[in-house]
């Protein structure tokens, strides 16, 4: 633990003060334009959003889990917002917090697989206009939270099943034949439709194909899901405004968590690289039984549509078998 500080140390200390700098910079910009309204906005219960997302922007940095697996639960279980208004929430506070993640992971890892990010947004494109335009208007807001609950904890099974993978690869140049390209477009497209409705899922499904599939290393799948969901958020928060607008209530919770999430997003990004397999997957699981905790104690099940969320369960599953069938074609029968 103290070579692991003393490692850290050297990282501060070193010329990459600079991007840090300009984080500072970018804050002292935001409070020069917005303060007004960051201050208006610092009041009960508004100011409480600074801490969560203090600590979902660590999350979105470090995990591919994205700041939407706690904005989400956040304010539809504290605050007892809609769903629609947190992930609108989840994909305007993720446009700010991973893409300042983004930008500092770009300043430290080379060789990205620039095909596959371009192909998978494409995809996530298309499925954000579908579930936004059409899909969430005809799913009711409590599907919406339990469906959320089941896909954090189908994913959290993905996790812990890459501990299982040998033969990882740090090679970014992927393949382009004609089933990588298709596997690639759909999961773009459920990724984009899951991230309409919850506010994140892009970089867990982006993360699930970079590791089961194309067996890319856990950290940097890690890396580049952060990427992917910022692309998300971005593209997410621009869809949602030209098609119904920003909620003003999203807007007054974005001032104050926005300047929070701009530093707490890379400084989890430069943990990621320094903390063990063993913390990360501990820290995920408690999240992750946080939240089904607290969705069986708060949420008002309803027994006649157990049905339904069996079947989200059983898709959810089935896609992740569908590609470990892949996988196993695709690597051999002695990759797992």
């Amino acid at each position: 633990m103290h070579s692991r500080l003393i490692v850290m140390a050297r990282f501060f200390s070193q010329k990459r003060w600079a991007i840090w700098l300009f984080y500072g910079v970018l804050t002292l910009v935001y409070f020069l334009v917005l303060g007004q309204k960051f201050i208006a906005n610092w009041q009960p219960p508004t100011w409480m959003i600074a801490p969560i997302m203090a600590f979902g922007s660590f999350v979105a940095g470090s995990t591919f889990l994205g700041g939407g697996s706690v904005a989400f639960p956040a304010l539809t279980k504290i605050y007892s917002f809609e769903p629609v208004i947190a992930k609108s929430f989840s994909l305007a506070i993720q446009s700010v917090g991973m893409t300042s993640a983004s930008l500092y992971i770009f300043t430290r890892v080379r060789g990205w697989p620039m095909g596959f990010m371009a192909l998978y947004l494409l995809g996530a494109t298309l499925g954000l206009l579908f579930s936004i335009g059409y899909l969430e208007a005809q799913i009711p807001p409590l599907d919406i939270r339990i469906s959320f609950t089941l896909f954090l904890l189908c994913f959290l099974a993905v996790y812990l099943l890459t501990s299982n993978i040998h033969n990882i690869s740090s090679d970014t140049h992927l393949e382009n034949n004609a089933r990588d390209v298709f596997l690639t477009m759909f999961c773009g497209i459920f990724g984009g439709m899951v991230s309409g409705l919850l506010g994140s899922g892009a970089d867990l499904v982006g993360f699930t194909l970079l590791v089961f599939y194309f067996r890319i290393e856990i950290r940097r799948a890690i890396q580049t899901s952060v990427v992917l969901m910022a692309a998300t958020s971005i593209l997410g928060i621009v869809i949602q405004y030209l098609i119904r607008g920003i909620d003003p209530q999203v807007v007054d919770l974005w001032y104050v968590a926005a300047p929070v999430v701009l530093f707490g997003a890379p400084l989890g990004a430069v943990l990621c690289r320094y903390l063990s397999k063993r913390f990360l997957v501990l820290f995920i699981c408690l999240i992750v039984a946080a939240e089904v905790v607290s969705t069986i104690m708060l949420v008002p099940i309803d027994r006649s549509r157990l049905v339904y969320y069996l079947l989200a369960a059983m898709t959810f599953i089935g896609l992740l078998a569908a590609f470990r069938i892949l996988a196993l074609q695709k690597h051999g029968s002695t990759d797992t």
